[in-house]
C-alpha cells in the first residue's frame, strides 16, 4: 500500500497547487545556483570552491547550521521540485547546506539523513515559482534582506519578463520601490562589480545600501539622467570608501551642489573627504550637522508663517499661551547674549 503523505494547497496566480510533504533522503537533493539569496555571491566568490562551500562560507550561514545543530533539525521545511533523478531546492538552500554539513560531521546519525520538505508539481514553472517564493518571503517566517529583495525583483522583471506592477503586487510593495529597487540593483550589478576590472566586487553584498539611497534623492537621479558618468564616479566613491556608510549618501547634494564643499570631498583623501566637505557646509549653513539649528529654522519659520494666524489669536487671549512665548523670548535673549551676540533694536 503506497504511503499517505500530507499535503499543503495554495493558490498561485490562479492556480492551484499541491506541496507533498515528505522526509527526503539528503543525497536525492540538489542545489538551486539561481536562488537570489546567493545569486551574486556565487558569481563572486566561487572561484574553485564548490556552491556549498561559498554558502557555508556565509556568517549567517554559520549560526544558522549551529541553531539547526542545537535544535535537532530545521523548523521550516524547504521546498523542492522534481528535476530528472534528483529534486531541486526551490526555497531553503542555506538550510540544506547546514543539514549536509551536519551528516556529512555525523554519517550515523539519523536525524541528518533526511530533510523535511515540501514538494511542488514538476510543472509549476519559473514565474508560478517566483511568486510563490515572493509570498513566502513577504508574509512568511522568513524574510529577504534588502538586497536579496532587490534580486528577487530584478529576476521576475528582466528573467521572468513581469512587468512592475506586478511585481509590486506579488512583493506587497509600491511600483516607485520597484522601481528604484530595479535602478539600484543595476547600478550595482553592471558598473559597481565590474568597474576598473572588478576591483571593488568583492565589497558588493556590504554596498546594497549605498545604491538604494542613491536613487532615493531627486538631485541624484536627475544628475544621473544628465551625465551617465556620474554613476561610474559614484562607484568609485562607495569602491574608496570616500562614502563611508549608506546614510551618508544623503550628504551628497548637498556637496556637490556647493563649489568650495565639492573640490574638498574630491580631493581629500577618501579617508576624510566627506567629513572636510561637511565641515564646509556647516560654516555656510549652520543647519547641517546641528540639531539646534534646525529646531531654530522651524521656530523662525513658524513665526513668520502666515498659516499661524490661530495661535497668533490664541497667545493674545491666554494668559498661559503669553507666559510661554515671553519665556522663550527670555531664553532667546539669555543664550544669545552667552554666545555674545547682543540683541539689535527693532525698528517697526
Amino acid at each position: 500500500m503506497e504511503k499517505e503523505h500530507m499535503v499543503e494547497e495554495v493558490i498561485v496566480n490562479g492556480r492551484t497547487l499541491h506541496l507533498r510533504f515528505e522526509n527526503v533522503p539528503i543525497d536525492k537533493i540538489e542545489l538551486d545556483d539561481n536562488n537570489p539569496r546567493i545569486r551574486y555571491r556565487l558569481k563572486l566568490e566561487q572561484g574553485d570552491r564548490t556552491l556549498e562551500q561559498v554558502i557555508l562560507a556565509m556568517p549567517e550561514v554559520k549560526s544558522l547550521r549551529k541553531d539547526i545543530e542545537r535544535n535537532g533539525g530545521i523548523r521550516e521545511r524547504v521546498i523542492l521540485q522534481e528535476n530528472g533523478s534528483k529534486l531541486k531546492t526551490i526555497e531553503g538552500n542555506c538550510r540544506l547546506v547546514c543539514l549536509q554539513s551536519l551528516h556529512q560531521k555525523d554519517k550515523a546519525n539519523p536525524v541528518w539523513k533526511t530533510v523535511p520538505a515540501r514538494i511542488l508539481p514538476p510543472d509549476v514553472d519559473e514565474k508560478q515559482i517566483a511568486i510563490l517564493l515572493s509570498d513566502f518571503h513577504v508574509a512568511g517566517k522568513i524574510t529577504w534582506q534588502a538586497h536579496e529583495k532587490a534580486g528577487q525583483v530584478y529576476h521576475m522583471a528582466n528573467t521572468l519578463h513581469m512587468t512592475q506592477e506586478e511585481v509590486a503586487t506579488y512583493l506587497r510593495t509600491s511600483k516607485s520601490t520597484v522601481n528604484r529597487y530595479l535602478q539600484a540593483y543595476e547600478l550595482m550589478r553592471d558598473h559597481f562589480l565590474k568597474i576598473d576590472d572588478e576591483k571593488y566586487a568583492k565589497q558588493g553584498e556590504r554596498k546594497w545600501s549605498f545604491f538604494e539611497e542613491f536613487f532615493k534623492q531627486k538631485d541624484l537621479r536627475e544628475e544621473l539622467k544628465k551625465n551617465t558618468a556620474f554613476g561610474d564616479d559614484f562607484c568609485r566613491w562607495v569602491g574608496e570608501g570616500r562614502l563611508p556608510d549608506g546614510a551618508d549618501v544623503r550628504e551628497l547634494p548637498g556637496i556637490l551642489g556647493n563649489a568650495e564643499a565639492r573640490k574638498k570631498f574630491l580631493d581629500s583623501p577618501a579617508t576624510s573627504g566627506l567629513s572636510d566637505a561637511m565641515k564646509v557646509i556647516e560654516q555656510s549653513d549652520p543647519e547641517q550637522g546641528s540639531e539646534f539649528f534646525k529646531l531654530l529654522a522651524k521656530f523662525r519659520e513658524a513665526c513668520t508663517n502666515a498659516a499661524q494666524v490661530k495661535e497668533i489669536l490664541r497667545i493674545r487671549t491666554d494668559k498661559v499661551a503669553r507666559e510661554r512665548v515671553l519665556k522663550t523670548y527670555e531664553a532667546l535673549v539669555d543664550f544669545m547674549r552667552l554666545a555674545d551676540v547682543e540683541p539689535p533694536e527693532i525698528k517697526h
